[in-house]
């Protein structure tokens, strides 16, 4: 894992009307992994490592968690 620099937050997104009880939402970006991924260019992508619910998630993670319908975009908090 690689430290994220200050201000960078991940949030959580759904499709309109998607199920979204109890599903917590993104916070701070604390650094970025790197994940193979057959599909990527390259064999691999560049994931942000984010906190939420009191632990560290990466995208992979928080989706089997709480639904693979749930997307996470990472960018600067304003």
């Amino acid at each position: 894992m690689v430290p994220a620099f200050a201000g960078l937050r991940a949030d959580v997104t759904a499709a309109p009307g998607a199920e979204t009880s109890g599903v917590p939402g993104g916070g701070a970006v604390v650094g970025w992994v790197l994940v193979a991924d057959e599909a990527a260019v390259g064999g691999a992508r560049v994931d942000p490592v984010f906190l939420a619910a009191g632990r560290a998630w990466t995208p992979d993670q928080f989706r089997e968690a709480h639904g693979q319908h749930l997307g996470v975009l990472a960018g600067s908090v304003s």
